[in-house]
């Protein structure tokens, strides 16, 4: 059994039913029958690579179930700005070809052709529509699926020749500090010194 993928001005391609699927190991036509029996469309993912068939000279197309193969390719940045998502791998997960486009399909449960896949965007489509990243994950949260990565700014480090500089300048006010230290303390030292010095009349007494 086969399932063809239909695209406006693209070549078709066949999907084969009775394949497992890469993610779940479930063979495509029991993805397709559980989503279909909940009452839910099913989508498709296809990976369109950049390298062609050397017999044919056709292009490669490999196909995913689309909520999997979105959280391999896409992930959630963080930033001090707040969050985006981003591209995280854009290579084909089965054989690590170069991804040139990756295509979306739905296979709706409530016509009289379940098993016909309608087109409906690309990845550039998941990037910038949360509304359609939604419908692929159906009741889960497409944010809270992807995968998260945190990008915050690292303070630079210092050129050595700064951090010389810096312990140059730290070291002299730690100088000024002790002679300040020194000084204060030679200071009260002779004040207490001339408080004990006996004056004319007690050294004219004491002569006596």
């Amino acid at each position: 059994m086969a399932y063809v993928l239909e695209k406006i001005g693209s070549s078709r391609c066949a999907l084969d039913a009775a394949k497992a699927e890469l993610f779940t190991q479930k063979k495509f036509a029991d993805l397709i029958y559980d989503a279909h029996t909940r009452g839910q469309d099913y989508y498709l993912a296809r990976v369109h690579c950049k390298e062609k068939d050397i017999k044919s000279g056709h292009s490669i197309y490999y196909c995913y179930d689309a909520k999997q193969l979105c959280k391999y390719v896409f992930e959630m940045v963080i930033t001090p700005d707040g969050r985006k998502i981003k591209i995280k791998n854009f290579k084909d997960p089965l054989n690590a070809k170069d991804i040139s486009e990756i295509n979306f399909f739905r296979l709706r449960f409530d016509t009289e052709t379940p098993l016909k896949a309608e087109y409906i965007g690309n990845h550039v489509s998941f990037l910038e529509s949360n509304i359609f990243r939604s419908k692929l994950f159906y009741q889960e949260d497409p944010l809270d699926a992807l995968s998260v990565n945190f990008q915050f700014k690292t303070l630079e480090k210092l050129p050595y020749i700064k951090k010389k500089r810096f312990f140059d300048v730290f070291i002299f006010l730690m100088l000024l500090c002790i002679m300040g230290v020194v000084i204060l303390l030679g200071f009260k030292g002779k004040k207490r010194v001339d408080a004990h010095e006996p004056t004319k009349i007690e050294r004219s007494i004491t002569e006596k």
